[in-house]
């Protein structure tokens, strides 16, 4: 998203807004090799949503070890 703006010499500039406050943090990329089987079940299951699944049921397993653990 830009925004045009005047400056001090009338000539308009944009300026790019950044991640405003209240938002989600981003997400960290990394790569992630998985074996054939995990990515044909996501694939047949989940096929249009499955990075979102895949962040959900370990975001669910980090969340399950950390109440055992605690």
């Amino acid at each position: 998203m830009t925004d045009t703006i005047e400056t001090n010499e009338g000539a308009p500039t944009n300026k790019r807004r950044g991640r405003g406050p209240g938002k989600r943090p981003a997400l960290v990329v990394t790569s992630l090799r998985l074996p054939k089987d995990v990515m044909e079940y996501f694939n047949t299951h989940y096929p249009h949503k499955k990075q979102a699944k895949m962040r959900e049921v370990l975001s669910n397993f980090v969340n399950q070890q950390g109440a055992q653990n605690g």
